[in-house]
């Protein structure tokens, strides 16, 4: 099944990424970073970065950040609008061993739709996924608000701030120790409801001291709230708050490509 949802999500992704190689603007990035080794861990694990962006003069693009890909549909400086294809990454084998004795979660593929709305250099974005995989079956929304700022033509700093509501289905999965998935943990019953799951914030740099090779560094910090925080996993084995270090090459192609701030759900593994 696991090995089933890898294959679907990569060949989507493929399909979607590959129509718009034509596009103006590309920009590619590879990496690695360092993420918790599951969401709510205060163990951290390597996990590559990879980053693909290209942008139609007419204001069409698509982006594929990590395991997150963006399609945006309209032809327009200002508005993006389309459709998103997620792959979250399960929980299997993890540091810790009480943790690890709980039932494993298998990787999950999530679709849904995006929003942003550019004015000068501001991006205020909503973006809302459900499970498609039969998974966790519920769904997460994010909000974002960030800045492009360009400090210099060869350094563009963008900070983003962001907000995550998820649903009970995604919360029992994730969060919850109940009967049906505490196995051997010897966790305490717990059990996770709907509401706002975390805040943080992501500041992306990207240094071009060349023509079309560059450098970009992503740090990013959220702490769980509510029902997540008090969860057995995250209060007693874990940790609230959840730190990603990365960085990456990049190589531009094209014309001038502009940095498109980062939502936090899309770094790889967070």
């Amino acid at each position: 099944m696991k090995l089933t949802k890898i294959f679907f999500c990569l060949m989507v992704m493929l399909c979607l990424a590959v129509g718009p190689v034509l596009a103006a603007q590309h920009v590619v990035g590879l990496g690695v970073g360092f993420a918790p080794d599951y969401e709510g861990s205060d163990e951290y694990e390597g996990v590559p970065i990879l980053i693909l962006k290209g942008k139609y003069d007419s204001g069409r693009s698509f982006s594929l950040v990590g395991r997150n890909l963006k399609v945006n549909l309209l032809a327009s400086k200002t508005f993006s609008l389309g459709p998103v294809l997620n792959y979250r990454a399960g929980r299997d084998d993890v540091e810790n061993n009480r943790v690890d004795r709980m039932k494993n979660i298998d990787d999950a593929v999530e679709a849904g739709l995006f929003g942003i709305y550019k004015v000068n250099n501001w991006a205020f974005g909503l973006e809302w996924l459900f499970d498609v995989s039969d998974e966790h079956d519920g769904s997460v929304g994010q909000a974002t608000v960030g800045y492009n700022w360009k400090v210099s033509d060869r350094l563009t700093v963008v900070p983003v701030f962001f907000a995550t509501y998820a649903s009970t289905d995604y919360m029992a999965t994730y969060f919850s120790v109940t009967n049906k998935n505490m196995g051997t943990s010897g966790l305490p019953n717990y059990r996770a409801d709907s509401g706002l799951k975390d805040v943080g914030a992501t500041v992306v740099v990207h240094y071009t001291p060349w023509k079309k090779w560059g450098i970009a560094g992503v740090m990013s910090y959220k702490t769980l709230l509510s029902d997540a925080k008090d969860s057995p996993i995250v209060d007693d084995e874990g940790d609230k708050g959840q730190a990603f270090l990365g960085l990456m090459a990049t190589y531009r192609w094209g014309q001038q490509v502009e940095t498109v701030p980062t939502s936090e759900h899309v770094l790889p593994g967070f």
